[in-house]
């Protein structure tokens, strides 16, 4: 897939980075959130369990405490997901893991 097509695939994300070493993702299309967070959170349990995290869902964001470059992994895990859910209509566990 060209970059300008993938780039219409991503969603719109913003990132909010805050002092206390926490980002929070909010989400403008809840559909592709749900895709993300998994049936009871399990994408985001499975996330945290790979990344040593904390990442708790609310609303339209999740949020993700831990040190800076731990925080940018679960970013780029959760742009990564987004992305699978669009073109797949679902994210599996390999997905998580990758």
């Amino acid at each position: 897939m060209s970059k300008i097509s993938q780039k219409k695939l991503v969603p719109n994300l913003k990132f909010v980075y805050s002092a206390n070493d926490t980002l929070s993702v909010i989400f403008h299309n809840n559909d592709i959130l749900l895709g993300v967070v998994g049936e009871f959170n399990a994408n985001l349990k499975e996330l945290e369990k790979v990344t040593g995290t904390s990442i708790h869902s609310r609303g339209n964001s999740i949020l993700i405490k831990s040190e800076p470059k731990k925080n940018e992994i679960v970013k780029n895990a959760i742009k990564f997901l987004s992305e699978q859910f669009i073109i797949n209509g679902t994210i599996e566990k390999k997905d998580i893991i990758s």
